[in-house]
């Protein structure tokens, strides 16, 4: 029954807020205040704030399962313990009496007894302190597993009890000890007309002092399984008629389908923003990012953490994070709602051996604990039996401002002169200003500000503008500003270098403001820091622009015209004479800044300088460049090249280079805008020779006999040699060529051509598909090799290959990968090989006529 009711409590939540814009950014998590139980007491499994006077504002922690304080004995077992802890004593607790009621009763803190000595109540594991609320001087705390019995020991109701304490005196309240009515894992009371609300886990119950009588005002009902709502929390506009309440549902076992299609447990909360009264405009859904971390098991108001005039909200999921330690989500108010993404996650950093630490199970916020002026939040970690106390840190609000006059910059506008020298300069005034408001900030907050000129351009590269005081572009000062008060101002006079020394006069000049708070200056009399306002950026940019040839909205509008002619329509790969271009630019709008002509150069071609020996054409500054594995040719047109300009020059000269056989053709990109003019690159490259020695075999031989099984090539038949050359007769120098042989090799089951040997002289490698001499016949080796050079003409055909079918004889094919052969070099093959005679003799007629060809 107890495990039930307590799993009821833990994932049922609804929580009362009013929601307007805020940004809860500064809790501060870098010295939180721990508070730290008994072990195994579930110490922080409720917080609140208890604030007995004036002068003290203390932190409430119950402990559900604290044994009494080992100062008064007794018989009772875990009986529970609420912990009064001093805010800016860190562990210093102590516990507070509720149940010493020994001068009334004999039970003191045992279990109290009937005039028989029967025993009426039940106190071990009652979890006192489960609940626990503060109201000012006022404590309620509450036992919801307190058992009492009527009718003696057979029978135990478990009916609950909460105490009211304030200063010595305490009241017990348990109206129903004679139904099943319980009281209560969580309690929303409000003094009234000395009317005291209680609300059970399953319904609500007024109890009046004066009639002793205990009301229904909800009957019991059945929940869904998927719903989960029980807990009620409140805030101090609860019962303001002036403004309107939200109400927050928590859904912590809410399983939505990920982008897979399978379910998963990750928490909702549900959201109804208020119309007035108890009605309620259309939900809005905060849907947890963590499996199993349980979002929304808790939900807590925290006030207005910037003081901004609007609230926020503490949503939990206290088993998320990193080894499931517990995460507690602050979420932004705004007028349509809060804000679905969480400005700040505060994370748990305590483990558990035995459980989940479970931080953020518990949490009381929207009280201001060390008077600073921003609310506080306290969040429990029962698993680890500690709370946490986390302070807001007062937030700074900066205004500022960034002047540049003029925006205009004009370069002959020389007013100004260099300090130390009699140099005049276009100077330009820059004006920064700086306003602070931080509630809680000290009076005087100091800042640094630096300020750099013409931002744009990065490190390494020419600055256009710099301060005229130090003749550099990055200034810094360290400013005070007085919080709440009028603007602190600086003026600083910059200045524009001569227009010599850089191109760049179309780019904006920026002027980049930034400035950041000195905290540890800011801090108050405990350490804690202020923080600036994250809504408001720490930087602000201008920028100032140069007096451009460009009408008066000072935005230039150029129309470029480029043509390019060549002198030659083809150029042949090698050949020595070059090509010029004649190319002509011309504006016919207004000025064109940084105007240049660009010739981008294939890989395979080679720049050679620009023609200037013509009055007609315009001299150019050009300049050859390689950027990575682009060159390029680039000419100065002029800075700007104004309207109505006209040039004209050629570039000279441009050859082709080495080039691959299969590439045909060759590309300049000629641009100002980018404009491609194309030649064709022809190629003049090989001549093939061939010749057969001899040229003609008559058969039959005379005095020749074939032999079954020849042992010399001469047993075969006689010799038949092939030459081919392939010669290079220029201008272009190629590579990569191929020569491919198809020789006939066997007609009718019978050889034709018996292949001995093949030679190579010159750059080519050569490879047979078929195995040379395999009836390994033995082979006479020349004294020399005999050259035949025959004249021939020449056969381009693009590849330098021609290819002829064998016909009816199956052929051996013979390839030669031809290196690079420069203008007038070759290569040749020398095929040797024995006309198989006694093929011919079994067949009338043979046509060898080209029988063999590359």
């Amino acid at each position: 029954m107890a495990k039930h009711l307590i799993c009821c409590w833990i994932w049922a939540l609804v929580a009362l807020f009013y929601f307007e814009q805020a940004l809860s950014f500064n809790l501060d998590i870098s010295k939180p205040t721990v508070f730290a139980g008994p072990p195994g007491s579930y110490f922080g499994f409720s917080v609140a704030f208890f604030n007995p006077d004036d002068k003290q504002l203390n932190i409430l922690v119950g402990a559900p399962r604290a044994n009494t304080s080992d100062q008064t004995p007794s018989t009772v077992t875990e009986r529970g313990a609420v912990f009064n802890c001093p805010w800016h004593k860190s562990g210093s607790c102590t516990q507070i009496e509720f149940d010493s009621t020994g001068k009334m009763q004999h039970c003191v803190f045992n279990d109290r007894k009937n005039s028989n000595g029967q025993q009426m109540e039940f106190k071990s594991n009652q979890w006192f302190g489960a609940t626990v609320r503060s109201s000012g001087d006022h404590i309620l705390a509450c036992a919801p597993l307190y058992q009492w019995s009527t009718y003696g020991l057979s029978e135990r109701e478990p009916v609950g009890t909460c105490y009211l304490k304030k200063g010595n005196n305490i009241v017990e309240y348990s109206p129903c000890r004679s139904s099943m009515y319980m009281i209560t894992f969580s309690s929303a009371y409000l003094f009234f007309n000395s009317v005291h609300l209680l609300k059970s886990l399953w319904k609500f119950g007024i109890y009046s002092e004066e009639s002793s009588s205990c009301f229904m005002l909800v009957d019991k009902r059945k929940i869904p399984n998927t719903t989960y709502v029980d807990h009620f929390s409140s805030n101090k506009h609860f019962i303001s008629p002036f403004r309107k309440m939200d109400l927050l549902v928590g859904a912590p076992l809410f399983m939505d389908r990920g982008s897979d299609g399978k379910l998963r447990e990750v928490g909702q909360v549900y959201v109804y923003l208020g119309k007035g009264g108890f009605t309620f405009n259309n939900v809005i859904k905060l849907t947890g990012s963590e499996i199993y971390a349980r979002y929304g098991s808790s939900i807590c108001s925290l006030g207005d953490l910037n003081m901004d005039g609007y609230n926020d909200v503490a949503i939990a999921a206290p088993y998320g994070g990193q080894f499931h330690r517990g995460l507690v989500y602050i979420h932004n108010g705004r007028p349509t709602g809060p804000n679905p993404v969480a400005s700040q996650v505060l994370e748990g950093t305590w483990a558990s051996a035995s459980m989940p630490s479970s931080f953020g199970y518990a949490m009381n916020g929207g009280t201001d604990v060390d008077q600073n002026g921003y609310p506080d939040l306290i969040v429990g970690v029962f698993g680890a039996d500690k709370a946490v106390l986390y302070r807001a840190r007062p937030v700074i609000s900066v205004n500022t401002t960034l002047d540049i006059s003029p925006q205009i910059l004009n370069p002959e506008d020389k007013s100004c002169t260099l300090p130390g020298t009699p140099t005049t300069v276009s100077c330009f005034t820059v004006k920064y200003c700086l306003k602070a408001n931080g509630k809680g900030a000290p009076s005087s907050l100091h800042f640094q500000v630096d300020l750099t000129l013409d931002r744009l351009k990065h490190k390494g590269a020419i600055k256009r503008v710099l301060f005229l005081h130090n003749k550099m572009s990055h200034y810094s000062k360290n400013m005070t500003v007085s919080n709440s008060q009028g603007p602190a101002c600086e003026e600083l006079q910059a200045y524009l270098i001569d227009d010599s020394e850089f191109r760049d006069k179309i780019t904006p000049i920026s002027v980049f403001m930034e400035y950041s708070l000195n905290y540890k200056a800011a801090a108050d009399k405990t350490g804690l820091l202020p923080i600036l306002d994250q809504s408001t950026p720490t930087n602000v940019t201008k920028q100032a622009h140069i007096l451009l040839d460009c009408g008066e909205d000072n935005i230039c509008k150029p129309d470029l015209k480029l043509s390019v002619v060549s002198d030659q329509k083809e150029i042949y790969i090698g050949d020595d004479n070059p090509l010029t271009l004649e190319v002509t630019a011309e504006n016919g709008g207004e000025g064109a800044y940084e105007a240049d002509l660009t010739v981008t150069l294939p890989s395979q071609a080679d720049f050679i300088g620009v023609v200037r020996n013509s009055e007609t054409l315009s001299r150019l500054s050009c300049a050859f460049k390689k950027e990575n594995q682009t060159r390029v040719v680039v000419c100065d047109l002029g800075n700007p090249m104004k309207g109505g300009t006209k040039v004209t020059n050629r570039l000279s000269t441009l050859k082709c280079l080495h080039i691959y056989l299969y590439q045909k053709l060759f590309f300049l990109n000629v641009h100002l805008a980018v404009t491609r003019h194309d030649l064709h690159c022809v190629f003049i490259c090989c001549i093939l020779c061939r010749v057969s020695a001899p040229e003609q075999v008559f058969l039959p031989i005379a005095n020749w006999q074939p032999k079954e099984n020849p042992v010399l090539e001469d047993d075969i038949g006689p010799l038949v040699q092939h030459i081919y050359e392939l010669r290079n007769t220029g201008p272009s120098t190629f590579s990569k060529a191929i020569l491919d042989v198809q020789w006939p090799y066997r007609f009718k089951n019978g050889s034709l051509l018996y292949i001995t040997k093949f030679e190579v002289d010159g750059n080519m490698n050569c490879s047979s598909n078929r195995e040379l001499n395999p009836l390994n016949v033995t082979v006479c080796i020349p004294q020399s090799k005999v050259y035949i050079y025959i004249m021939c003409e020449c056969e381009y055909n693009g590849l330098c290959v021609s290819t002829q079918e064998c016909g009816n004889a199956e052929c051996q094919e013979i390839k030669c990968w031809v290196g690079r052969l420069e203008k007038g070099q070759s290569a040749i093959l020398f095929i040797y090989s024995r006309l198989a005679v006694s093929t011919f003799l079994k067949v009338k007629s043979i046509h060898l006529n080209d029988i063999a060809k590359p």
